[in-house]
C-alpha cells in the first residue's frame, strides 16, 4: 500500500513548533522528534502532510543541528504515529492531532 497524507484539516503551519510538545507522546525524546518532523513539513513549500523522503528529513535535521547526526524517531514508529517504508516517511492523522493538541498556533 502506498504511503498517503493523513486526512485532516490541520496543516503543519497550524502547529507551534517554537515550544516543546509537552505530554503529546508521553516521552520527551519522542516529542522532540515529532517537533523536528513538523518543522520539516512547515519548511517544505507545500505546507501539507504528504509523505516525504527520509533522506530529505535527515538532511534538514543535520543542517538544523549544525552537524551530521542521525535522525531518531524514538517511539513514533513503534507507537504507529509515523510509518517508514524504505526512504518514504508518512505521518498519521493521530500524529497530527497529538502535535496540534499539545501546541496549536494562536
Amino acid at each position: 500500500m502506498a504511503a498517503q497524507a493523513p486526512t485532516t484539516p490541520i496543516k503543519p503551519s497550524d502547529i507551534n513548533t517554537q515550544q516543546h510538545f509537552w505530554d503529546a507522546f508521553g516521552h520527551r525524546e519522542t516529542e522532540v522528534s515529532a517537533n523536528w518532523i513538523v518543522r520539516y513539513c512547515q519548511e517544505r513549500n507545500n505546507d501539507t502532510w504528504e509523505p516525504f523522503s527520509l533522506r530529505d528529513l535527515q538532511k534538514f535535521y543535520s543542517e538544523g543541528r549544525g552537524r551530521e547526526e542521525r535522525f531518531l524517531f524514538n517511539r513514533l514508529t513503534s507507537m504507529n504515529y509515523v510509518s517508514v517504508d524504505g526512504d518514504t516517511v508518512s505521518v498519521t492523522t493521530r500524529f497530527v492531532a497529538q502535535c496540534h493538541g499539545s501546541s496549536p498556533t494562536e
